[in-house]
This record gives C-alpha cells, structure tokens and sequence, in this order.
C-alpha cells in the first residue's frame, strides 16, 4: 500500500506515477494497493489514510497484538480527522474521530485499550477468550488492564473483566476454563485448581495435586489429535496414579451438574471431605454413586 505523496518525496513526478499506477488498484484518492487484497493491506490503508496520528484500535489491533487468533473483516482505525470508510478486498476500514495513544511501527492502541474495545463489541466468551490469551502471553498483567479500566466508564463486561482479573481467576487460559470455574466448580461449592502446571507428562489444564485429579478442559480448536491426550493421561496415572476428567464444551454448559458430581466424587475418593453444594441447575438431575 502506497500513496502518490509517498512516491513524490521519493523523487518520482505525477507523470511517472501515473504510468505506474496503471496496474495498482486504487483504493482511495492518492492510495495504491501494489498487490492483492490482505488483512495487512487494509491495517496499512486506514493507517496511511488516517493521517500522521492514525492509530488502528478494536478487534484489528488485537490481531496485530495477538490477543486475539483470527483476522477480523472489519478495521477500526482512529484518526483525528472524519474520513470514509475503505475497502480493500473483503476487508473494510472504518474510521472513528478521536485520538488513541499508539504503540510500534504499524501504530495500534496499547494491549490494555484493546481488550476494553473488545469487550464493548464482543460476547462474554470472546471477551474471556482475548484476556486469558493476553495474559497466558504476559502481554499484559491484571492490574494494567484494571487500571485502564478505572480510566473509563460504560465499558460493556465490566464485572466480567473484574472477576478476570482478580487473583481466584489466574492461569485461565480459555473461555472454556473460565466457564468450568463459573459453571461447575464455583455454582457446587468445589475447590479450585491449580492451573497450567507442568508434570513429567506435560501441561495440564488444573491439577488437584492433593487428591490426585487432573482436569483437562478440551475446546475443539486446541485439542484435535486425541492421542497425544490419551497418552498423557495414561503417563500421568503410571507416574503419579493421578486420574485425569476430560470435559468439553458440551459437558461444561449443558451437563453441568453432572460435571460437578464426576469431580466431586473423585475429589471424595481423593480425600476431599467437604459435600458438594446442590446448585438451583441440578434439580431433577440424577445422582451419581
């Protein structure tokens, strides 16, 4: 992505440019796409079209920050002048008045003023989802990001984004953690985990260490080759005759209950001596000797 004023203060004339731009496609007045459409492309265009404080914010700077996994088609970029939006393939630049404090070369807002955007446009999901993940990568840590959110009012998931943060939340590293935790452990009244820890077998999702449970929490995109989950609960049952529950999202948000009794009673045969609470969700479920 080029503009002509870019070209002109390389040494190129207008007449130059303009036989070289036979081939480019023009994007707006003065901006040349060289190439084929991309997500990168489009981030360029409304950076080069916002002007010199240009600054890309919202789900697209999370991309860039790599908070969140998958390409957005929308870009939101701030500039302090109103401009129309773009398109670049099939990707649309949308520009908001204002101005936003940016960071690196390919200008974005901080970590910390992405997450809020994203939680002002996201489900409760993608938003536990962008957090885990940027704090899982120490992009950030929980009292940046509480602070920035001291900073401003109205944000969407704002309890959502405190109980996150807070310390009975670390090492949730996806929404499917934070839903178990929501769901299952706290609703039941049972202990929490302690999270992300490494064993001889490998990384488990929360550990019991005491009552020798392993709980591995299975989203669909992370977890696709069963074997390797099969060998590791195997080695950690031969190493440390540590049982291991699997649970995925149907278990979690449909099977709650359910999900509670199975932990519970391997939590009892662990040595756990507390009752587990009876949750308003498992009334008329069946009992689980």
């Amino acid at each position: 992505m080029l503009t002509t004023s870019q070209l002109i203060d390389g040494g190129l004339s207008r007449r130059v440019i303009s036989r070289m731009s036979r081939d480019w496609v023009p994007v707006a007045q003065g901006l040349h796409l060289l190439g084929p459409p991309s997500f990168d492309a489009a981030v360029w265009a409304g950076v080069l079209r916002g002007g010199p404080r240009a600054v890309v914010g919202g789900r697209a700077a999370g991309y860039l920050s790599k908070i969140i996994r998958d390409e957005p088609e929308e870009v939101l970029v701030w500039a302090p002048i109103p401009r129309n939006p773009l398109a670049v393939g099939q990707w649309v630049v949308q520009f908001r008045r204002g101005e936003r404090k940016g960071v690196f070369s390919l200008p974005r807002t901080t970590v910390e003023a992405s997450l809020l955007d994203i939680s002002d446009v996201s489900t409760e999901n993608e938003v536990v989802a962008a957090v885990a993940r940027a704090l899982s990568q120490r992009k950030t840590t929980p009292d940046r990001v509480l602070r920035e959110l001291d900073t401003r009012r109205g944000v969407q998931h704002r309890a959502l984004l405190q109980q996150l943060l807070a310390k009975s939340a670390r090492g949730i590293e996806s929404a499917l953690e934070w839903r178990f935790q929501t769901k299952v452990l706290a609703p039941h009244g049972l202990p929490l985990p302690d999270r992300q820890v490494r064993r001889v077998a490998g990384r488990v999702d929360g550990i019991y260490e005491r009552y020798g449970l392993i709980v591995e929490l299975d989203g669909l995109r992370d977890h696709t080759e069963a074997w390797r989950d099969m060998k590791r609960d195997n080695l950690n049952l031969v190493f440390d005759d540590n049982r291991t529950l699997r649970f995925g999202w149907f278990g979690v948000e449909n099977e709650a209950c359910l999900a509670a009794r199975m932990t519970a009673s391997l939590l009892w045969k662990g040595g756990w001596a507390e009752p587990m609470l009876q949750a308003a969700c498992c009334f008329g479920e069946f009992s689980l000797h």
